[in-house]
This record gives C-alpha cells, structure tokens and sequence, in this order.
C-alpha cells in the first residue's frame, strides 16, 4: 500500500516514466551490460548501440536480506551531493507535501509484491524511482542488479525523448492502463498532457498526427480510447 501522496506522485508519473523507459530500450536493448562509477558520476551502457556514457545520479537500492530500499541519502558510504540531487529533491518533496516513503532513509518493502520473474522490492523501487523523475524532472531511471540480490536504482541524465508520434503514444496509453497501476486516471492524463506539452480538453489528446479520444466510466477510469490518425486540425 502507497501512502496517498505517493500514489498521486505515481499517477502524474505513471504515462512519462513508462514513454522514457520505452526510448531507453530503444536505444539500447533490454540486454545491454553496464557499468557505474558513481565516484565519477557516468554509467556506461555496452551493447547493441556500442559504449554510450551518460552522467548518472543515484536515488537508491533494494536488498534481499533486510527487506529494505535505502535510499541514497541515507546510505552510510556518503556519496557525494551531485550524485544525490534528484533523492535529495524527492526528499524535499516528501517534507513539503508529508510523503513518509519520500522521508524515512529505509523503506520496507513486502515480499508478497514480487511475482514470478520479479526481484524483491522492484514494484516499491520502480515507484520510488519514479517519484524521483517527478521530483527532478528527469525521465530515465534504470535499475542494475549487483551482488547478493541487490538492485541499485540511477537516474541517466542526457537523455531526451523523441516529439510524441500517435503509434507511440497510443501504445504507451495501452499498456500503462492495462498494468492497473493508476489510481486516479483523470489525474494521470492531465499530468502526461503538462509534462509532454500536448494538449488536453478532458475529452480529447491532440497529437502532431492525430488525436485519443479518451472516455471515462461513472467512477473517473478510463473506459475506451479511440485514435484518429492523421494531420492535426485546427481546434474549434
């Protein structure tokens, strides 16, 4: 369970966070080696796309044993303030809006949420990760598996999205809804709207080439989604 101001932070992220996740494995496959030097601050992704660097920010990691992600600011090896910036805005965020997830420096998580194929804590770290995107404004969060079960979770600066296309963003409608993760879907389409610029009049996602339209049911969810594709026509 989310604390509410968690899951308004997950529901403005949920469409963006899943878009940047997409591009990043466009660029670079789901299979590429990496590499961190956080002392440096670069990540080095080793694939497909040959040897890409990125500057790189840590929010924090996840492990097995203590059931717990810890975030970066709070992590005893003392990482040094640009690493941290985008933990220590989610921090900053959590004190302004009361978020305890965003405040307390371990955080438990319940093992009952990993599923088949999924590591301990990913579900509660990809949240955190995202609440991080929000609270920074950068999109590309990655998380690293390293030793003895622990995930480390980065924030990847440098990046940037490609404009937003209809096959893309009808996909990336699709299956964030079918993943039933957004609480309060109105919300949820509004925040896409701001963050990518598109314009939204509660009815109608209007695209460079095209439009989604998106009906909702009597309790706010979204009930269908109908796409026109082709050349955007002056508003009425």
């Amino acid at each position: 369970m989310r604390s509410p101001g968690l899951q308004a932070l997950l529901d403005d992220a949920a469409f963006l966070a899943h878009e940047a996740q997409l591009h990043l494995a466009d660029l670079h496959g789901v299979e590429a080696s990496w590499d961190v030097d956080l002392a440096a601050g670069t990540f080095t992704f080793e694939g497909t796309s040959g040897r890409v660097t990125y500057p790189v920010q840590l929010l924090g990691s996840a492990a097995p044993g203590p059931r717990s992600w810890l975030w970066g600011w709070a992590n005893p090896s003392g990482y040094s303030p640009q690493v941290l910036r985008a933990a220590n805005a989610a921090r900053a965020l959590g004190e302004a809006y009361g978020i305890p997830e965003l405040l307390a420096g371990e955080v438990p998580f319940d093992l009952v949420e990993a599923g088949e194929g999924i590591a301990p804590g990913y579900t509660l770290s990809a949240d955190l990760a995202r609440a991080c995107s929000i609270a920074s404004g950068t999109w590309f969060t990655y998380g690293g598996g390293i030793a003895g079960g622990t995930r480390v979770w980065m924030l990847l600066e440098g990046l940037t999205l490609p404009a937003s296309d209809f096959p893309r963003v009808l996909r990336v409608l699709g299956e964030v809804l079918s993943s039933g993760t957004i609480s309060d879907h109105r919300r949820a389409i509004a925040s896409y709207a701001t963050l990518r610029g598109l314009p939204w009049d509660g009815a109608r996602l209007r695209l460079p080439d095209g439009e989604v339209a998106i009906t909702f049911d009597d309790h706010g969810r979204i009930a269908q989604l109908q796409g026109s594709n082709g050349p955007l026509q002056p508003a009425q």
